[in-house]
């Protein structure tokens, strides 16, 4: 799965291919996700491997079919594991979402694989059906109550 989501959640119904698409409550939400564990086995000729240089990439797509996305949002070289959207997004809209870790392994640059929630059988591309997954809310009623 790569890097596993806090926020939004991932919600994925019995038996199911993919996730729902969840909720949030803004047009400008938060995304959470654990931080990039890896064990890297040292060259036979070194006692440790040196990883460094840790950041994320997100990347979130409006989406146009069940498995295509327009990309409306990306940001590189983050360097924690929460990002708050900086501008708003649409109301009443389905987006996927993803992000990945680059790192250095002894001067190297290396890349994970993009965060699917999905079913195995996953193209190498994004979006797909296995992204990440929320909605934004409905445009807030505001005709006035009689």
């Amino acid at each position: 799965m790569g890097l596993y989501p806090d926020n939004p959640p991932v919600a994925k119904k019995w038996l199911s291919l993919q996730t729902d698409f969840i909720q949030v409550d803004t047009l400008k939400p938060t995304f959470r996700w654990h931080p990039l564990a890896i064990r890297v086995e040292p060259p036979k000729d070194q006692d440790s491997a040196r990883i460094d240089n840790i950041t994320y990439e997100l990347r979130i797509w409006r989406t146009v079919s069940s498995d295509e996305g327009k990309l409306v949002y990306r940001r590189r070289q983050l360097t924690t594991t929460e990002h708050r959207l900086e501008h708003a997004l649409e109301y009443g809209t389905r987006y996927y979402w993803s992000v990945r870790a680059h790192f250095d392994i002894d001067g190297k640059t290396r890349t994970t694989e993009w965060t699917l929630a999905g079913y195995l059988l996953r193209s190498d591309s994004v979006p797909n059906d296995s992204c990440l997954r929320f909605k934004t809310p409905d445009r807030p009623n505001t005709m006035p109550k009689f």
